[in-house]
This record gives structure tokens, C-alpha cells and sequence, in this order.
């Protein structure tokens, strides 16, 4: 019986210099005796759409080609639809930042093709945030942030030329001039553990990596059933914050009594003095939210790594 694959692809990935390579594996694929559909996205919202629709019509290998944001869409179309524990995920790392890529060893698109055509996987834990934005919730395979984190990723997408590190290094000078003013956030842990702090970031992880440079968390796993969260437990400005960035391209922040590092199962956070900007997995979770609720799901798929 013919194997056969679901290749989700967004012909922006890369400002549009994906294609060619997309080309390439999608005949490596068919060489393998894969039969394989190509579907294209055209808008934000697309991959989600299509990977839901290919799964209700029978189709149990999905591959995201694209970058975070592809792969972010396409998770969530397969955990919204009624066969997500059967279905097999792939990842081709086409895309600007490749995060998760990274996290899960496909360092570059031959890796991530002969593991998808191997067919043997991984069960890995997938997030899923709420809020009033989002009351069915939005899943999550890299990591959730509110504050500096999102106010880079954010201004990061607003470049047409420029992508990749690149991208998120003149983002984050940018958004220097005129970092955060912090939030205070009263933040509960597995519905037992309870604390207040003022903050300029709170990364809620699965994976390590974001912005495809900085290690937000650096002994997280995609496998152990819990979010690595990290926190700043004061407010940087100027040389200090300047800083605290060197920190996250080694990860040593994990080191540094200034910030916090934790490991949890459910995470809930809310402000009252501003609102706050939220990203999952580089998207636009919210920019105006009051409160943000993440939980682990264990073991929820198959990844192809």
C-alpha cells in the first residue's frame, strides 16, 4: 500500500525563497514511492484550515513546510480535529525562524526529509493557551510569551526584506529605544501555587529556543510533561537590559538570581495595571490581554524526528 503525505506550504516562507527548495523534496518524497498532495496557503489561517480538512478526509501524515508560523497553524488544525492522536507530523524548516525545528534536532531540511520518509516518531507534548481571545484555545508546540519576547517577534514581522536572526536582532534594537514598562502579574502555578511579581517577560516553554538565537529555556524538554517557564523578577532599562539579552543568546540566565526558572503542568497569569502583548509560537496570541491561561498535554502527538 502506497504511503502517502499531506505537504502544508507556504510560498512566503523565506520572504518567497523557499520554492525551489520545496520543489526539491517534494520529488525526493515521490522518488521514495510517497505519494504526496501539495497544498498552498494564500492567507494566515490557511495551514490551520487545510491540515483540519486533510485529517477529516482521511489523510494521517501532515507536513508543515514553512517555519514557526506554519508549523504553529498546522498543529492546530490537527489538534482541533476528531484524529490527532492518530496523525503523524512532519516538519520541513523552510521558514524564518525555525525554532522548533532546532529544538527537535531537524537542524536543516535533509534531516527533516529522511525523517519524514523513515516514518518513526516521537510522542511530544503540545501547549494550549487561553484567554477571552481565545476560548477554544491555541495550541502550541514551541513556547508562549508575554512582554519584550512578543514586542520583538511582533516588530520582527513587520521587515519585508530581511528574515531569519538577522530579522529578530533589528527588532530587538528597535524595540531597546523603547523597551517595556513591565507588568505586575499575579501568576498561579497548577492551581495551587500562588505569586505576584513585576515583570518585563514570562516565557511559558515546551521547547528551548525563540527568535532563532535565544535560548529561553535552556534544559526544556518536548517530551517530560511539564512547561519550562522563565521570568525576569525586576524591570531592565538601558546597558542592563542590554545585558540581560547577552544572557539569553547562552541561556545563562538559568544561572542568574535575578531571574526566575520553573517547572509546571498549568500556568495562569493575569494584570491589572496594563494589557498585555502575547505571542504562541512567534504569532499574535493577543495584544490587549488581561489574562492568559497555558496546560501541558502530554504525549499529544507524533512528531517525525
Amino acid at each position: 500500500m502506497t504511503q502517502r503525505i499531506y505537504v502544508i506550504s507556504n510560498p512566503n516562507a523565506r520572504k518567497g525563497k523557499s520554492q525551489k527548495l520545496e520543489e526539491k523534496y517534494i520529488e525526493y518524497f515521490k522518488e521514495k514511492g510517497f505519494e504526496v498532495t501539495n497544498a498552498y496557503t494564500a492567507k494566515p489561517g490557511d495551514a490551520e484550515i487545510l491540515a483540519y480538512k486533510a485529517i477529516q478526509s482521511g489523510w494521517r501524515t501532515i507536513v508543515a513546510n514553512g517555519g514557526d508560523g506554519t508549523v504553529n497553524e498546522v498543529i492546530n488544525g490537527i489538534m482541533h480535529s476528531s484524529f490527532s492522536s492518530e496523525v503523524k507530523l512532519g516538519i520541513l524548516p523552510l521558514g524564518r525562524g525555525n525554532d522548533f525545528a532546532w529544538v527537535a534536532g531537524l537542524y536543516n531540511p535533509e534531516i527533516a526529509a529522511e525523517a519524514i520518509v523513515r516514518g518513526k516518531g516521537t510522542r511530544i507534548d503540545v501547549g494550549v493557551a487561553y484567554s477571552e481571545e481565545h476560548e477554544e484555545g491555541m495550541y502550541f508546540l514551541n513556547g508562549t510569551g508575554i512582554g519584550f519576547e512578543p514586542m520583538v517577534n511582533f516588530k520582527a514581522m513587520e521587515y519585508k526584506h530581511i528574515n531569519g536572526m538577522l530579522s529578530y536582532v533589528v527588532a530587538f534594537l528597535s524595540i531597546l529605544r523603547k523597551p517595556p514598562l513591565g507588568y505586575k502579574m499575579k501568576v498561579i502555578l497548577d492551581d495551587v501555587e500562588e505569586f505576584t511579581l513585576s515583570s518585563q517577560q514570562l516565557s511559558i516553554m515546551n521547547g528551548r529556543r525563540m527568535g532563532s538565537t535565544f535560548i529561553m529555556a535552556p534544559i526544556a524538554k518536548i517530551n517530560d510533561g511539564f512547561f519550562d517557564i522563565m521570568y525576569t523578577k525586576r524591570i531592565y532599562r538601558g546597558l542592563s537590559l542590554l545585558k540581560l539579552v547577552i544572557k539569553f543568546l547562552q541561556g545563562a540566565q538559568i544561572r542568574d538570581p535575578s531571574f526566575g526558572y520553573i517547572n509546571a503542568k498549568k500556568i495562569e497569569v493575569s494584570t491589572q495595571n496594563n494589557e498585555m502583548e502575547i505571542h504562541s509560537d512567534g504569532e499574535v496570541f493577543s495584544r490587549s490581554a488581561k489574562r492568559v491561561r497555558a496546560e501541558i498535554i502530554e504525549d499529544a502527538i507524533e512528531l517525525l524526528m
